[in-house]
Formats: structure tokens, C-alpha cells, sequence
């Protein structure tokens, strides 16, 4: 039971460093305007914060308070690309 628990600890913790390594400086770099959304997922990952105003889908990479990447799309294009912390 133990070994059970110590295993699925180290599987989660490399899947929270997994996706939190993808945003750095060198990956906002990559991602470029026009891009489709998919696109950015390759580089990014899945965006588990995306939200839809007035026809704009922005999501976020990262802790809006610490390090971050939103980009926002306008009909499925990169069109707003910015960061936050990233060096």
C-alpha cells in the first residue's frame, strides 16, 4: 500500500512539473500571432483557465499572480499574446 502511494505521488508530482515547465520565455517566444489554437497546445500544453468575452477565447498558462502566458484568440488565431515573470 505504501509503495502504492509513494508511486502515485512521484507519477502526479513529474505531471505537475511536466506542465509547469512548459511556460517559459523560450516557449512564449515560439508561440506567434495567427497561430490556431491547437498550435499553441502543442507548445503549451491544454490550458485548464480559458475563458470567452464578447468573442474573444483567452486562456492561461501558469499562476495569473506568479508566471504566466494568456493568449487570446480571435475566431481560433492568436491575435493577443502576452507574459508575466518569465525571464
Amino acid at each position: 500500500m505504501n509503495r502504492f502511494i509513494a508511486s502515485s505521488f512521484l507519477v502526479l508530482s513529474c505531471l505537475f512539473l511536466t506542465a509547469c515547465s512548459k511556460v517559459t520565455l523560450a516557449n512564449y517566444e515560439r508561440v506567434e500571432m495567427g497561430m490556431i489554437k491547437s498550435d499553441v497546445e502543442m507548445i503549451l500544453g491544454k490550458s485548464e483557465d480559458c475563458k470567452v468575452v464578447i468573442g474573444t477565447y483567452t486562456c492561461i498558462w501558469g499562476n495569473e499572480e506568479d508566471k504566466y502566458i494568456k493568449v487570446s484568440f480571435i475566431m481560433d488565431r492568436a491575435a493577443v499574446i502576452t507574459h508575466k515573470g518569465l525571464k
